[in-house]
C-alpha cells in the first residue's frame, strides 16, 4: 500500500492512527479487505500516519459515515479529521520558513521551524482534538463553543455550534455536574428519549432541552439525516449515577453476576471477570433477544432495569420498559454501563500506556505491542493517549511489550478484565486502565534491534519512516555523552550485488542523488551501519562514540527462504560503554 499525494485541506474519516509506516501499511492493506477506499497519509502536526476510508468535503456525510462504521464495523473509534494529510506539508513549512528568515527558529530533527511554525502546529492539535470529541459524540460540556464558532469551517458547522451554545445558555442551572445528551436530528431525539421514558409528542420538533431535576441537558446537533440512529442518550446518564452513588451501582452490578444466563447454565459471575462487565454484559444479552424464551430471567432482567431507570429519574417506567423498547433501552444501558466502567460500546476495555523515562520522567512518544505467549506481535497502540484493547483470545490474562530504541524491552503481563489487580495500574478519569511504562535507558552489554529502520532495496539508504527511530538513537546519545556504541549490520543472505549509496548531496532518506556500485553482502551491511554512523555525525555525535561490525548474512533470525526472512535484514545496537 502508498500513501496518496493529495494533501488539500479536507474531513477525513479515520479508522486508525499510527506512529510506525509498517503498522499503517499491515492495517491499511486488512482494511482494503473491506473498504477498498482505504488510504494512509502522515499528519505532519501530530507525526502520525492516519488510515481513513473517506475524504469528502461533506463534514455532515463524513460524520454519517463514522457513526456507522463504529456501530457496524469492527473500528469502534472511527472519527472525522478536518484538516490536511501528507508529508508534502512538511516540506512547504521548511521552504516558507527558510524564504522567510525568521527571527527566532527552532531545530526540529533535519528541517527548520520558526516559532510560528510551533504555535500552528499546537493550535491545530488542539482544534483537532475538540473536533475528535464533538465527532465521537461525547459529553460537549466542556468544550470552549466561543473558539469553536469562531473557528467553524463553513456556515453549516457554525449554525450547529451556535445552536449548542444557546441551548446551554438558556439552561439557568447548567453547571460542572450536568450531563449532555446529544442526538442529531428529531427522529433519532425521539426514539432516544422516549426509551429514556419522556413523553414525546409524535410530530413535535425536538429543539434541546434542560431536565433540571435529573441535571440532563439535551442537544439537537442537527448534523443531518442517517437512517439509523446510534442512541447516546443514556451514556451521560449512567456514568452520573456511577460517580454520585458507586455503592448503589456496585449493587446493581452484583445483582446481575448473580443471575443465570438464560442460554449457557452458568450464572454471569461464572461468565465474566468482574459484577460490572457482568452488569453491562447481561444488559447487552437482553438486547440481543437471550432472553425472549426465558420468561423468569426476563422478569428478573427487566426488574433490574427497572430498578436502575429508577434511581435516574426516568419517568414513566413503563413507557421504556415495553415490549416496543425494552430492546433499545437495553442496549443503551449496555452501552451506558460498559462506558462508565471503562470498556467500548462491544466490550472491549479501555487503556492508557503511559510511557515514560525513569531517569527525567518526561513522556516518551512510542508504541506498547500486544503479543501471545510466544512474544509475536499481534497488535500496537499510541502510547500516552486513550486506546481501545480487544481481548486476545479466551485467556484473561494479555502481555503488553514495550521496545523503545535507547530503553530496555519492557514486559507488562496484567489481567484484561480486572487490570487494577496489577499493582502500579490505575483508574483513569474515563475508567480506563492507565498501565504505566518506566523506560530504562540501555546499559553497557545492552544490545537493541532497531526494528523500525528500514532500507530501500540493493541500498544503503534507509528509508523515511526510518527517521523516528534514527532520531530516538539520536536523542540517547545526546541525553548521555558517555555512551560509546557498536553498530551491527546484517543482511539476508550473502549474495553479492548491486549497492546503491548516497551522493554528494547526503540524502539519507532518499534515492535521489545516489551513487551504483557492487559489492558482497557484508559490504552492504558495512554501508548500511556506516550510512547510519554518518547521520549521527551530522547531527553533532562525535565520530569517536560510534565504531561499526558488519556481518553480512552470517548471523540470520530465520532462513534466507522463511516466510520471516525480511527480519534478517537489521541493524543492531551495542551499547559499549555508558
Amino acid at each position: 500500500a502508498q500513501p496518496s499525494n493529495d494533501a488539500s485541506v479536507s474531513n477525513h474519516v479515520v479508522i486508525g492512527a499510527f506512529a510506525n509506516r509498517e503498522n499503517a501499511v499491515h492495517f491499511t492493506d486488512e482494511a482494503k479487505k473491506n473498504h477498498p477506499s482505504v488510504k494512509f497519509e502522515m499528519n505532519p502536526n501530530r507525526q502520525l500516519y492516519y488510515v481513513y476510508v473517506q475524504k469528502t468535503d461533506n463534514r455532515v456525510q463524513a460524520f454519517a459515515e463514522a457513526r456507522k462504521l463504529r456501530k457496524e464495523s469492527k473500528y469502534w473509534d472511527t472519527w472525522v479529521f478536518y484538516g490536511a494529510l501528507g508529508e508534502s506539508q512538511i516540506e512547504k513549512k521548511v521552504i516558507s520558513n527558510k524564504n522567510s528568515k525568521p527571527a527566532s527558529i527552532k531545530e526540529k530533527g533535519d528541517a527548520l521551524v520558526t516559532e510560528k511554525t510551533v504555535v500552528d502546529e499546537q493550535q491545530a492539535e488542539k482544534m483537532e482534538a475538540q473536533i475528535k470529541a464533538y465527532s465521537m459524540a461525547e459529553e460537549p460540556a466542556g468544550l470552549d463553543l466561543d473558539k469553536m464558532i469562531g473557528e467553524a469551517q463553513g456556515k453549516e458547522q457554525k449554525e450547529r455550534f451556535e445552536v449548542i451554545k444557546e441551548i446551554k445558555e438558556s439552561a439557568s442551572q447548567l453547571d460542572a455536574s450536568t450531563k449532555v445528551i446529544v442526538f442529531k436530528d428529531d427522529k433519532e431525539g425521539r426514539e432516544a428519549l422516549l426509551a429514556l421514558g419522556y413523553e414525546i409528542d409524535e410530530d413535535k420538533p425536538i429543539a434541546g432541552f434542560f431536565d433540571s431535576k435529573n441535571n440532563i441537558l439535551a442537544i439537537n446537533a442537527s448534523e443531518g439525516k442517517v437512517d439509523e440512529p446510534f442512541h447516546e442518550g443514556l451514556k451521560p446518564v449512567v456514568k452520573f449515577l456511577k460517580k454520585k452513588n458507586p455503592a448503589l451501582f456496585e449493587e446493581y452490578s452484583k445483582r446481575a453476576s448473580e443471575m443465570n444466563h438464560p442460554t449457557k447454565g452458568k450464572t454471569y459471575a461464572e461468565l465474566t471477570g468482574t459484577p460490572e462487565e457482568a452488569l453491562g454484559n447481561m444488559m447487552a444479552d437482553v438486547a440481543n433477544g437471550f432472553f425472549d424464551n426465558a420468561k423468569e430471567a426476563r422478569v428478573e432482567a427487566t426488574s433490574l432495569m427497572k430498578d436502575i431507570l429508577g434511581s435516574l429519574g426516568v419517568e414513566p417506567l413503563d413507557l421504556s420498559l415495553s415490549t416496543q423498547h425494552l430492546k433499545t433501552t437495553a442496549n443503551n444501558l449496555a452501552v451506558a454501563v460498559r462506558e462508565a466502567t471503562g470498556f467500548d460500546a462491544e466490550g472491549n476495555r479501555r487503556f492508557k500506556f503511559l510511557l515514560y523515562n525513569t531517569q527525567k520522567l518526561n513522556k516518551v512518544n512510542d508504541e506498547v505491542d500486544l503479543v501471545n505467549e510466544a512474544g509475536r506481535k499481534l497488535f500496537s497502540y499510541p502510547g500516552n493517549e486513550l486506546v481501545i484493547v480487544r481481548k486476545a483470545d479466551a485467556s484473561a490474562n494479555i502481555i503488553l511489550a514495550c521496545e523503545v530504541m535507547g530503553y530496555r524491552k519492557l514486559l507488562f503481563k496484567l489481567n484484561y478484565d480486572n487490570p487494577f489487580l496489577t499493582e502500579g495500574v490505575t483508574r483513569g478519569d474515563d475508567e480506563e486502565a492507565i498501565v504505566p511504562f518506566g523506560l530504562v535507558r540501555l546499559q553497557k552489554g545492552d544490545i537493541a534491534v532497531m526494528y523500525n529502520v528500514y532500507f530501500f532495496k540493493d541500498a544503503a539508504i534507509m528509508r523515511s519512516e526510518s527517521r523516528y527511530e534514527i532520531n530516538n538513537l539520536l536523542d540517547m546519545m545526546k541525553e548521555n555523552t558517555a555512551y560509546r556504541i557498536m553498530i551491527h549490520g546484517h543482511t539476508n543472505g550473502n549474495s553479492a550485488g548491486k549497492i546503491i549509496t548516497i551522493g554528494d548531496s547526503k540524502n539519507y532518506f532518499s534515492l535521489s542523488d545516489t551513487k551504483d556500485g557492487r559489492g558482497s553482502a557484508k559490504k552492504l551491511s558495512e554501508q548500511r551501519a556506516e550510512v547510519i554512523r554518518e547521520y549521527m555525525m551530522d547531527q553533532g555525535i562525535g565520530a569517536d562514540r560510534m565504531e561499526i561490525k558488519a556481518w553480512g548474512g552470517k548471523r540470520p533470525l530465520y532462513d534466507k527462504n522463511h516466510s520471516l526472512a525480511q527480519s534478517n535484514v537489521r541493524v543492531e545496537i551495542e551499547i559499549i560503554e555508558n
